[in-house]
This record gives C-alpha cells, structure tokens and sequence, in this order.
C-alpha cells in the first residue's frame, strides 16, 4: 500500500495542478469499527522512549477511547485512572498504510473545548530520512488549544534536533461562534516547494522553502496522518474545575486528493467603506464561466466574470460567492466577510516631513533620509520621502528602526490596528516587503526565531509608481515574545533574493477604527439623499431624496471630529461651495433631523 501510493504521487506530482483533482484514499467511519487496514492505535504514554509524548502531556491513550458510530470517528478524552495517569483519550495513525507526498489533505472535524484539551489532525514523516524530530519535519493541519475554541493552528515544525528546533506557523479565528459548534473542513494542500493551509477553503496561511532557510526544508518524502485529543502538556497547560469530561473530537471523513481545489482568497475582515478590495478565484480553467454575487451596498468595480473581481464595500457584513461553471461540473464557493469600523490614521511612525517615532538604528543598503518625491501627482503628494537601494549583497537586507513606546501590539495581531506604507520602487511586480517586530534584547543575529514577534507582509502590483499597503498578518516566529515587548521594526525588502532595486517609502503609518459608528451609516438603498458630484472637487450638490425633514447637516473628519456645520434647511437639491472649506481627504457627512442623526454617508474631496 505505502509503495503504491508512493509512487502513485510521485508520478503525478506534475499533475497536481490539474483542474479536476482525484480523491486516491478516504476514510468516511461508515461501520461500528475503526478500519484497520487504514489505521493503528498508539497506546500509553509514550515512555520509554518519549515519555509524556514529548510535550509533558497528562493522558494515557487507550484503544477503547476510540469509537466508530453515526457515520463519525469519535476520539474521547475521560477523567479517568490508566496506568499512572489521572487521564485517558485515544492516538491513531495511518502510517504504512496511507502515506504520501504532496496533494490536498483534508477532515471535516468537530473539535473539542475546555482548558486543558489539545486536539490534533497532523502529519510526520513515515521514514526519518533527515533524523529524528524536527529534522525530518512535522506538518500540524489543525492544532486548537481549548481555552482559545475559536482559534485554529497550522504550523510546520523543522530545524535541528530539540532544543535547536523550529517551527513557522499561523492562526485563523472563526469571525463568530466556536470550532466546536459544529464541524469545519481543515486541510494543507501541498507541492514541492510549499504547503498551504485551509479552513472551510478559505487560504489562511502559506509556508515556503524561504520560510524555513537556511535550515533544510524536510518536506519533501513521505507523511502519514494522526488523529489525536491530548489532555494537558507545555502549550495548553492543565484541565481544572471548569474543564467538563467527557471531550469528543468528531471526525465526519479523513481525504487525500492527487490535485487542488477551487478557493478565494481575499479579506474576511474588511473596515467599513473600505475601497478597491479585490477577490480572486484560484485554480479554474480557461474556459470556466464565473459569476460573483455581492452583498447589497458593495459596489462592483470590475471584474465580473473574470476571476479578479474588485469592489467598494459598503458598512455591513455579507457573503461573497462565486459560482464556477467548468469541465469539472458547477460549484458554489462562499466566503464569509465581516464588516468593522472604518478605519484611518492614527499616527505616523516615519514620514519625513514630520518629527519620526522611531529612530533608525542599521541598514543594509544605501538610505536617503527625505529624498524628493519622484511623483507628487500620484497617492503621495508628499515632498519629501526615503530613498533606499537595497545591498544586492545581502541576502536578507534590513532597515532597523528602534521604537520605545509602541505599548502592546496584540491590536495589530488581530487586526483591529493596522500597519500602512506608501511604496514607489523599480522592483518587479510581486516583490514582497516583510515588516518584522523584534524584542531587540533577544534579537542577535545567528539565533532566528529567538525575539522575532511577528511578521507581516505585502507584495507589489505596480512598478514606478506610488502603492498604498495595509501589511497583512504572517505569522508569529517566537511566540513567547510578550506583546508589551516590541521595542524594534524591521523593514526586509525582495527579502531571501540579491536585488540591487531601489525602494522609495514614505508614510509608515498606524491606522486604527475612527469613532463614527457604522450604524448610522445606511445601505445604499435605503439613502434618504444624494451628494454629487462624489469625489467632489469645489462643490457639492446635496439632493433630498425623501420627505424626511433635514434639519442641519454636519461634515465630520473620519476620527470623529466634527468640521462644518450647516445650521439651517436646505432647499431639496441645493449646491455649497467646498473649495475652501475642506481640504482633500476623506468625510462622513450627516443629515441630522429633529431626534438625531438620520443617515451618514462619506464624502470624498479631491481637487
């Protein structure tokens, strides 16, 4: 079985892109038994040789804590004495009996809750080629600690044996509910060079050779699967009296597939009103009809049918689905989008026309502290900017900036802050800029992951020409770095290459939700006036829609601070001069009637 499905992937790994992937094992627990042609217990806790299974783990793993009924595998954790422990659940594994390298692997899972509970749906190496853990690698599909029960992990672990481990991982939180409210497809999809992770096929996370360099990346043999509950150990800590047992980890069907599937990617968390979003389909062919659908108040810019699609949002939450039509039949993908608070500048660490927050420490390369802008008439009409050309020697080039009060930085883990950069450079399209926040008093230079809090990235669509990014979340590589910690940025450009490229930057900004609530921003069908033109540039016409009584009318900037005042009736469609009123930036004007505010709506100045 191990040779056939060895070879099977082997010779089609360069097919793996193919449109209609193949389901080549799967267990779905149909029966009362568990199959045993395609599963082995572990039983016990792991001594002689891995005693607390490696992780000071506090149960005892029995053959009887695994049942198979209703369709579902059901590994259960109990209070209860085995051997010498206070603790007993259930271990199986598929190896020698379905093992593989590269494809999509994927369970729909039911995971369990409560402090103290570790479940698990994970991969190791069948043979050890590289050595012993990590050195032949330890891929995690899904991980969740039960006292975070919204929170799922994936992560790869490698490097050089224990202590000198290390591991690269990410997080997804459900936008409401638990993982043990009913169940969630958890899957990897995985090629030569990396691996991928899922959840209810939306992409969370990707790993890649350049992720774990410059140790070896072990990636590339044979896996096999294990389903697991472990009670206790060093991450979630101990059960206590608020713990309940039984504990039931569901699994409805475990699959391998010798192909990928069809997702989207794109924010699931976007601020109201937020602008040129874009959402992509991946892995369609040519010829495949696509359709998206939007909630009401998302406006479509272009890219219905196409598998690009790029919108304004509006100010609720909503689905985005697309509907596939290609040779491999019709499917309906939804992903679902949770609107916040808008969100704008709070403040500027460096934009060189004003006093910085941070302190440039080291680069790498050749920087000029505010160089000329080489395109006011773009998103940046600022003069002055730096200029950075990167040390085509340095393989992983830096520019360290030391800051003293940035507080805790968990804000931005979640994304409810967010880290902005203009950006201007001659690199190609698709180069990535990683911004790394260090504990500069772990940080030396030959000891990564030790001190690196977190990374966020971006990647370049334009060439010589301004960009705007809003740095997405990566991962965390030293997780025991405290969030109150972070006393060090470090900007890495075409980061792991020996790009010469010139990086021209300007505006690394802070930007955090404003204090206009979205409620009382309408739907766009339900507006009680119109402003035209929007953008305005030194007029608007404000035109009443309804027979609603307006009593003044109020422009606010976008952290609540109230601009202008209109103090008396308008007529119903009447024009006001803005040329001198307001500066160009962004608004929230609001018709107020007797009892309050009736609607909002942003207003755009541009001249």
């Amino acid at each position: 079985m191990k040779f056939y499905f060895s070879l099977f992937f082997i010779l089609s790994s360069i097919l793996l892109m193919a449109q209609c992937p193949n389901l080549v094992w799967a267990d779905e627990f149909e029966g009362n038994n568990l199959d045993g042609s395609k599963w082995s217990h572990q039983t016990g806790d792991g001594c002689p040789n891995l005693c607390g299974w490696g992780n000071n783990e506090l149960q005892w793993y029995k053959r009887e804590n695994t049942v198979v009924e209703d369709g579902k595998l059901k590994i259960i954790a109990k209070r209860e004495q085995a051997g010498d422990k206070n603790y007993t659940s259930s271990r199986i594994r598929s190896i020698n009996k379905g093992d593989w390298k590269y494809g999509r692997f994927e369970a729909s899972i039911k995971l369990p809750k409560g402090q103290g509970i570790w479940p698990a749906f994970w991969m190791l190496p069948t043979d050890e080629v590289y050595g012993g853990w990590p050195q032949s690698g330890e891929i995690d599909i899904v991980e969740m600690i039960g006292k975070e029960p919204a929170t799922a992990h994936g992560t790869i672990h490698f490097g050089n044996a224990w202590p000198n481990n290390r591991s690269s991982g990410a997080a997804y939180e459900l936008l409401e509910g638990i993982l043990n409210d009913e169940f969630h497809e958890f899957a990897i999809e995985w090629e030569e060079n990396e691996i991928r992770w899922f959840v209810d096929d939306y992409l969370y996370a990707t790993k890649n050779r350049s992720d774990v360099a410059p140790a070896r990346w072990p990636f590339d043999q044979d896996f096999h699967f294990l389903l697991n509950v472990a009670v206790g150990g060093n991450w979630p800590g101990s059960p206590n009296t608020s713990t309940p047992f039984p504990q039931n980890m569901e699994v409805e069907y475990v699959r391998v597939y010798d192909g990928f599937s069809t997702y989207i990617t794109g924010k699931r968390e976007v601020a109201a009103l937020s602008e040129n979003l874009v959402y992509t389909v991946h892995n369609t062919s040519e010829n495949a009809t696509i359709d998206w659908k939007v909630p009401e108040g998302v406006q479509i810019l272009e890219g219905q049918g196409t598998p690009d699609l790029r919108v304004n949002w509006g100010t609720v939450s909503g689905e985005i689905e697309v509907e596939i039509t290609d040779d491999c039949g019709k499917q309906n993908i939804v992903l679902e989008v949770a609107a916040g608070s808008a969100i704008a500048r709070d403040f500027s660490f460096e934009n060189f026309d004003e006093t910085a927050r941070v302190q440039l420490n080291f680069t790498s390369g050749d920087f000029e502290d505010e160089a000329n802008n080489p395109d006011t008439e773009g998103i940046n009409a600022s003069n002055l900017v730096g200029k950075y050309k990167r040390n085509a020697a340095a393989l992983f080039d830096i520019i360290v900036y030391q800051i003293n009060d940035l507080g805790n930085v968990f804000e931005y883990i979640n994304g409810t802050k967010k880290f902005y950069l203009d950006l201007y450079t001659d690199a190609p399209i698709g180069t990535t800029v990683l911004l790394q926040l260090e504990d500069s008093r772990l940080v030396q230079s030959d000891n990564y992951p030790r001190g690196r809090h977190s990374r966020f990235e971006v990647t370049t669509s334009k060439q010589n020409e301004w960009e705007r990014f809003e740095f997405q979340f990566k991962d965390r590589p030293d997780v025991n770095v405290s969030n109150t910690r972070v006393d060090q940025f470090v900007l890495l450009f075409a980061s792991n290459t020996n790009s010469g490229d010139t990086f021209i930057f300007d505006n690394f900004d802070s930007y955090a939700p404003v204090n206009v609530s979205t409620k009382e921003i309408a739907p766009l069908s339900d507006s009680i006036f119109q402003i035209a033109p929007n953008p305005a540039n030194n007029y608007i016409t404000l035109n009443n829609l309804s027979s609603k009584f307006i009593k003044d009318w109020q422009i606010l900037d976008y952290s609540g601070n109230l601009i202008l005042i209109i103090d008396r009736p308008l007529a119903p469609k009447e024009t006001i001069k803005t040329n001198f009123l307001l500066p160009n930036g962004t608004y929230i004007l609001q018709a107020v009637g007797k009892k309050g505010i009736l609607e909002s709506q942003k207003l755009i100045v541009k001249k």
